[in-house]
């Protein structure tokens, strides 16, 4: 395995992943609207600032 520092190119692969776990793994300990209301778009935009 190897790692690597993340690329601008790898935000929205990142986001999907980020977007989704909290879905699963956050269902029924917070609220189902929020949940729902997480998007892809707003947490790609989130990784590119972090990258």
């Amino acid at each position: 395995m190897k790692i690597r520092a993340a690329e601008l190119s790898d935000a929205e692969g990142i986001a999907k992943v980020h977007v989704d776990s909290w879905r699963t793994t956050y269902k029924d300990i917070i609220p189902e609207n929020f949940l729902e209301n997480l998007s892809y778009q707003s947490r790609e935009e989130l990784w590119i600032y972090i990258i």
